[in-house]
């Protein structure tokens, strides 16, 4: 019994001892080499050059690198760094509108347009005009021949029912015509204000030279209302569409002076006509100074297509040639007899070649490019002014 009780305490002590034997394993330490040397069997060697293939995104031309972090420096070894370069895209580039083009881009006749309704500076212009004129000539048209009809006959009524709806439509259908043409015109044409300020110039010129030639036919007041207002339109659109939308200054107003001298030099003549007592009718009076003004226009304009004056020269023309025939109209008719010398065709006569000759004068002996504040030339010999002298250019030839 006693060998047998030590047999199992043996036992249970052994069983103790494995037990305890296969628990968790000691630690065991292992030494890294560091990155430039290997150890084999404890001899230290070199390291192999490794060569590691890193691969590169494409980077578009508009984008730049961010700042990358720099690689951590411990101990003079160079850490590996786990942050990655961030590629940012780059600010867009601004665009920088031109300032010299007005507008919302859109091209119109060479010109930018304006407005999404009104194409150009004389637009608006151009629109009221042509509203007006189709208004005045619906009403013109159905009223004129009623007063005519009122004034010989006392017993019409011009201003009853019938006559007040049909001017009411006239008018209304005259100035949706006018405005609607006008409007789909100047939306597709750029329209300067020299086009929109001489379209109502020759529409008054169109309008007085068709109701004098009409005169001379008929005595029809219908017929002359209707011619009237068409000669208003045919000056108006023609301005427009033979001027076009950007219609020189100069040129409209060569053709308006040449209107407004045309006019002058027949109310001198009907004037010379009427002092010596061969003129007994002033109905044809009248329709000679209704129709100068178009004569002279369209004779000017033919001009234009040969000549270019500038603007300056038409005005200097115009106010010397009004000065000086003013002026000798007035001092050759009180040098006659006063107030009595105008019934004495003498200083019509005197007043027109005086304002003729200023014209021509200041026309053809007025050099504009002369440069007065210019220094004098050096004296040089006479062959050499022979040698640099050139003819004199003038505008007209």
């Amino acid at each position: 019994m006693l060998l047998t009780r030590w047999f199992s305490v043996a036992s249970l002590t052994l069983a103790a001892v494995s037990l305890a034997q296969t628990g968790e394993p000691a630690p065991r330490v292992i030494v890294v080499p560091l990155p430039g040397e290997m150890t084999d069997a404890g001899v230290a060697q070199a390291a192999p050059e490794v060569t590691v293939p890193v691969a590169t995104a494409p980077v578009d031309a508009g984008a730049r690198l961010a700042d990358a972090p720099m690689a951590a420096v411990d101990g003079g070894v160079l850490l590996e760094s786990n942050l990655a370069p961030v590629i940012e895209p780059s600010a867009p580039t601004a665009v920088v509108p031109d300032s010299s083009v007005s507008g919302n881009g859109m091209m119109l006749d060479g010109h930018p347009r304006e407005g999404s309704f009104l194409s150009g500076p004389g637009s608006l212009t151009f629109v009221v005009h042509h509203t007006l004129l189709g208004a005045f000539g619906g009403l013109s048209t159905q009223l004129v021949p009623r007063a005519a009809r009122a004034l010989s006959d006392p017993t019409y009524n011009a201003a009853d029912a019938d006559a007040r709806l049909s001017y009411l439509a006239g008018t209304l259908i005259g100035a949706g015509m006018g405005f609607g043409v006008a409007a789909w015109w100047q939306f597709n044409h750029w329209i300067s204000w020299s086009t929109a300020n001489y379209s109502i110039v020759n529409s008054i010129i169109g309008g007085l030279l068709f109701g004098g030639l009409t005169n001379l036919a008929t005595d029809d007041p219908a017929v002359h209302a209707w011619l009237a207002w068409l000669g208003s339109e045919a000056g108006a659109w023609l301005t427009a569409i033979l001027g076009g939308g950007d219609m020189a200054v100069n040129k409209g107003l060569l053709i308006s002076s040449g209107a407004g001298w045309a006019t002058i030099y027949t109310a001198l003549v009907v004037a010379i006509v009427a002092t010596t007592g061969n003129g007994s009718r002033l109905r044809s009076g009248v329709d000679a100074l209704m129709i100068a003004p178009g004569v002279g226009a369209v004779a000017l304009a033919l001009a234009a297509l040969r000549f270019n004056p500038t603007s300056e020269q038409v005005l200097r023309a115009d106010v010397f040639g009004a000065g000086a025939g003013g002026a000798v109209l007035l001092i050759s008719a009180l040098v006659l007899g006063g107030v009595g010398g105008f019934t004495s065709p003498v200083p019509y006569v005197l007043a027109g070649v005086a304002a003729a000759g200023a014209i021509t004068t200041v026309s053809l002996l007025w050099a504009d490019d002369v440069d007065t504040t210019a220094p004098a030339p050096a004296p040089v010999s006479d062959l050499g002014n022979r040698l640099r002298r050139r003819a004199y250019t003038s505008l007209w030839w």
